[in-house]
C-alpha cells in the first residue's frame, strides 16, 4: 500500500512517470488495494491541486487497440477535440490525446494514471501496440503517465515482447492471501459487525454480541472451515454471507 501510494504521489505531485504490475490470485485484493490507494491519494492536499485523470481499461471489454483507444478518448472526455481528425498510426492518435490534456500554458500536463485490468489479455493484442505506446510514454518525459496493470498470471513478463519489456520499469507488487483460519474468523466477524458510529448504540451492541456467538458456534465454524480449505478468496466468503 505505502509503495503504491508513494509511486502515484510522485506522479501527481512531481510529474514522474512510472509503470508497475500488481500480481496475485483472483480475489487476493488487487483492485481493493488500488482503490484504497486512490482514495487515500485524493485526500492529500498536494494532490487536490493537481488532479489525476484515471482511465480504466479492462482486457475483457477492450478486446483490441482500436476499442481501447476509443474508450480512453471517452473516459478523458476528448471526443470533441478529436472530432473528424484522421490519424496515420495508433501512436500519433495517442500522442494527440495526451497533448490535448496539456494545460493552457503548455508547460505542465495533467498527470494520468492508466489502469489495465486483466493485463494479460492486453498482451494478446496485435503487436502489443497499446502496451508499447503506453510504456514508451511512461519512459519519456513528455506527459506524467503511470501505467498500473492488474493480473493473476505469474509468468506475465515472459509474455511481453522484447521492445515492450525494455520499456517496462519491472516494478512488481505481489499479493498473496496468507492468513490462517483464526484470521479468517476475524474477517468473518468484521464483515458482519456493525460499526461504532452506528446511530442505535444498544441495537449495534446486541447485534455484535450475536455475531460473536455465531462465530463461536461449532456448526458455523465447520462450514467456514470447509470453505477456507477450499478457497481463501474473500469474495466466496462474501457470497456465502449474502
Amino acid at each position: 500500500h505505502s509503495h503504491l501510494l508513494e509511486l502515484l504521489r510522485r506522479t501527481t505531485v512531481h510529474g514522474e512517470s512510472n509503470s508497475a504490475l500488481i500480481i496475485g490470485p483472483r480475489g487476493s485484493g488487487k483492485s481493493a488495494l488500488l482503490n484504497h490507494v486512490l482514495k487515500d491519494l485524493r485526500e492529500m492536499n498536494q494532490v487536490r491541486e493537481n488532479l489525476l485523470e484515471n482511465p480504466f481499461l479492462s482486457g475483457l471489454l477492450q478486446t483490441n487497440d482500436k476499442v481501447a483507444l476509443k474508450e480512453i478518448t471517452r473516459q478523458l472526455q476528448l471526443e470533441n477535440v478529436v472530432g473528424d481528425k484522421v490519424f496515420g498510426s495508433f501512436a500519433e492518435n495517442l500522442a494527440f490525446l495526451l497533448e490535448a490534456l496539456r494545460r493552457g500554458n503548455r508547460t505542465s500536463s495533467c498527470p494520468i494514471l492508466f489502469v489495465l485490468d486483466e493485463f494479460d489479455l492486453f498482451v494478446h493484442h496485435k503487436n502489443q501496440t497499446l502496451l508499447y505506446n503506453l510504456f514508451d510514454i511512461s519512459q519519456s518525459a513528455q506527459t506524467p503517465v503511470t501505467v498500473i496493470g492488474l493480473t493473476c498470471r505469474q509468468d506475465i513478463l515472459e509474455l511481453l515482447e522484447k521492445r515492450v519489456k525494455s520499456r517496462f520499469s519491472h516494478r512488481q507488487i505481489y499479493l498473496m492471501n496468507s492468513f490462517d483460519f483464526k484470521e479468517y474468523l476475524k474477517i468473518f466477524k468484521a464483515q458482519l459487525s456493525l460499526p461504532d458510529e452506528f446511530p442505535d448504540e444498544a441495537f449495534a451492541q446486541k447485534w455484535n454480541n450475536n455475531v460473536q456467538h455465531l462465530s463461536e458456534d461449532k456448526a458455523v465454524q465447520d462450514v467456514l472451515q470447509k470453505l477456507f480449505q477450499h478457497t481463501k478468496d474473500l469474495r466466496s466468503l462474501h457470497l456465502l454471507l449474502v
